[in-house]
């Protein structure tokens, strides 16, 4: 496993912490192995983590390293709840106060009501969009952990990809491919992108992410797009295989030039192309939405 500096440090904090405060408060007590090797559990990671980021909020350890792990998020809970931002949805708030209490089957059961009771295209604006940016602003913060970011993420994506009954969009009307290069793994923009689309009754075909450029170019070749909608948020230094420009320029070298491409993602602002073909780099999800409804007059 390859770890920056900042992912080391977190690991070492923890594991300091945890032989301080084992021996000193007695806040774990580990099981041993014949050998006297201690055996930890996940819950005893857990506790540490919690430990850590409320001594981080100001509590002494020595008031605290007693309570169990449901007290202690408990007590994260309270800390952190009044941290909203006053502007939010009153249902964006609900959501993140249940994520914060670690009720993720209210948390599911709110966001499929409300997309149940909203027209699609508002509850991506509403409520998918304005509650990533929070949960985002949440882990920045440290009141949410990035198993809370996971599981949270995970819930908004099983909702976009369920679709209440439609009716197929007819041939004539564009046809869209998503995908993000091959070592960039974020999807939700993706899907958020493709569940835009989908209401707005275009064709779309969802790749997702981690496409090789070669399997890209066959598939596009063969489902024969107008559009391409590449997002890139994963610089090769950090894991792509392959530089944007490099992938971007083998796409434009290999496919039809009538297929457009949409460029969308941090990774791809910093460019300045020339390609054989129509394209336009991406912003914001508005700007995206307004130009596939022009393509679709």
């Amino acid at each position: 496993m390859k770890l920056f500096i900042e992912h080391l440090y977190s690991y070492l904090l923890l594991i300091i912490n945890e032989r301080v405060w084992e021996h000193r408060y007695a806040a774990l007590k580990p099981l041993r192995t014949e050998s006297g090797r201690r055996l930890y559990t996940e819950n005893d990671v857990l506790k540490v983590r919690a430990l850590l980021a409320l001594t981080q909020q100001g509590y002494r350890v020595g008031d605290i390293a007693h309570k169990n792990l449901a007290e202690l998020n408990r007590m994260q809970l309270q800390k952190t709840t009044g941290k909203m931002r006053e502007d939010l949805n009153p249902v964006i708030k609900t959501i993140l106060t249940k994520a914060n209490a670690f009720a993720w089957n209210d948390v599911r059961t709110l966001v499929l009501q409300e997309k149940e009771n909203t027209k699609p295209l508002n509850w991506v604006h509403s409520l998918v969009i304005p509650l990533l940016g929070e949960i985002g602003r949440q882990v920045d913060s440290g009141s949410f952990s990035i198993a809370q970011e996971h599981i949270l993420s995970a819930i908004i994506k099983e909702s976009l990809a369920y679709r209440f009954k439609k009716k197929t969009p007819s041939l004539k009307n564009p046809r869209l491919v998503f995908a993000a290069p091959e070592g960039d793994f974020h999807d939700i923009g993706l899907l958020i992108a493709s569940h835009i689309a989908a209401e707005l009754k275009a064709n779309t075909l969802f790749l997702g992410p981690h496409m090789p450029k070669d399997e890209l170019t066959a598939v596009c070749v063969r489902y024969k797009p107008t559009h391409l909608l590449l997002t890139s948020t994963t610089t090769q230094q950090d894991g792509a295989k392959d530089d944007f420009l490099s992938y971007v320029n083998f796409l434009d070298r290999n496919l039809d030039p009538k297929i457009t491409f949409w460029l969308a993602g941090k990774n791809t602002q910093k460019y300045s192309l020339e390609l054989s073909r129509p394209f336009k780099f991406m912003d914001s999800f508005e700007t995206y939405q307004h130009d596939l409804k022009k393509c679709l007059k």
